[in-house]
C-alpha cells in the first residue's frame, strides 16, 4: 500500500488519509456503541453471550472493544488499538460461525474497516 500512496500527489494523500480516520472514527463508533451495550448489559447481549454460553466475559468483551475503539483514534496508541479490534473481531467471526449464528458479516466488516483505516492514515 506504502507504494502505490507514492505514486500519488500530495492532495491525493490528503484525501486517502483522510478516508482512513472516516473509517477509523466508524470503527470506533461502533466498538463503543456495542462494547458499552455490552458492559451495562442489554437484555440482547446478555441473551447472545448466555447462548453461546460466555456469559462470564460479557463485561470483559465489553471492555476490550471500548479500549480497543478509543485506542484507535489516539495517534500514539492507534496500532496496539487496531490489533485489538482486530481481535476481538476475529474471535466474533469464529465464534458466529462455530454456532451458526447469523449476522457476520458485521464484525468482518468491522475489522477490515479498523485495518483499512489505520493504513491509509497518517502515523
Amino acid at each position: 500500500m506504502e507504494k502505490l500512496k507514492t505514486y500519488f500527489n500530495n492532495q491525493t494523500l490528503l484525501a486517502w488519509s483522510s478516508l482512513g480516520w472516516l473509517l477509523s472514527m466508524v470503527v470506533t463508533f461502533m466498538m463503543l456503541l456495542s462494547g458499552f451495550s455490552k458492559i451495562i448489559g442489554t437484555n440482547e447481549m446478555v441473551g447472545n453471550f448466555e447462548y453461546m454460553k460466555l456469559s462470564s466475559y460479557l463485561f470483559m468483551v465489553g471492555l476490550m472493544e471500548v479500549v480497543g475503539g478509543i485506542m484507535l483514534v489516539v495517534p500514539r496508541l492507534s496500532l496496539y488499538g487496531m490489533l485489538l479490534v482486530v481481535s476481538v473481531m476475529s474471535a466474533a467471526v469464529c465464534m458466529h460461525l462455530s454456532l451458526s449464528m447469523p449476522n457476520t458479516i458485521m464484525p468482518i466488516i468491522l475489522g477490515f474497516f479498523a485495518f483499512v483505516g489505520y493504513d491509509l492514515r497518517d502515523k
